[in-house]
C-alpha cells in the first residue's frame, strides 16, 4: 500500500490542476483529481488525506460540494482547503457556509499552500495511526 500523503484536487481548471499535481507530487504526495459528482465518489474511494476544492466550479460549486463531502460519513472528517481567487470579502455569504478548514486566495503562496497541506495530511495520518491501533 502506497504510504504518501493522499491530496484530492477538485478544480475545473486543467492548467491549475496539473500546477497542483506537479507541485505536490515534486514534494512526495499522492494525487487524484476531479470535479463535481465524481469527486465526491472518487474521495470515497481514494480517501484523501486532504481535500483541495476551488470554489468556483460549473455545475456543483465548491459550496455545494463542500457541504455534501461533510454530510458524508466517509469523508467528514477530511480537511479541505478552500481555493479561490475571489477575495473573502467578495465571497463573505458563501465562505459563511463553507465548510472548509481553511481559505487561500488564487493566485496563493506555494509555501503557504504546501505547509496547510502538509499539517493537515500530518494530523490526518496521525489520526489513521491512532484509531488502527484502537481497533
Amino acid at each position: 500500500m502506497n504510504n504518501k500523503p493522499r491530496v484530492l484536487i477538485v478544480e475545473d481548471d486543467l492548467a491549475m490542476v496539473s500546477l497542483l499535481t506537479s507541485m505536490l507530487e515534486e514534494e512526495g504526495f499522492d494525487t487524484k483529481d476531479a470535479i463535481g459528482e465524481k469527486a465526491l465518489k472518487l474521495a470515497e474511494e481514494y480517501q484523501p488525506d486532504v481535500i483541495l476544492l476551488d470554489i468556483m466550479m460549473p455545475a456543483m460549486d465548491g459550496l455545494e460540494w463542500s457541504n455534501r463531502a461533510k454530510a458524508n460519513p466517509f469523508l467528514r472528517k477530511v480537511p479541505i482547503i478552500a481555493l479561490s481567487a475571489a477575495n473573502f470579502s467578495t465571497l463573505k455569504r458563501t465562505f459563511q457556509n463553507l465548510q472548509a478548514d481553511s481559505f487561500l486566495s488564487k493566485p496563493f503562496d506555494i509555501d503557504a499552500l504546501l505547509n496547510l497541506v502538509y499539517i493537515f495530511s500530518q494530523q490526518a495520518q496521525a489520526t489513521r495511526l491512532a484509531e488502527s491501533k484502537a481497533s
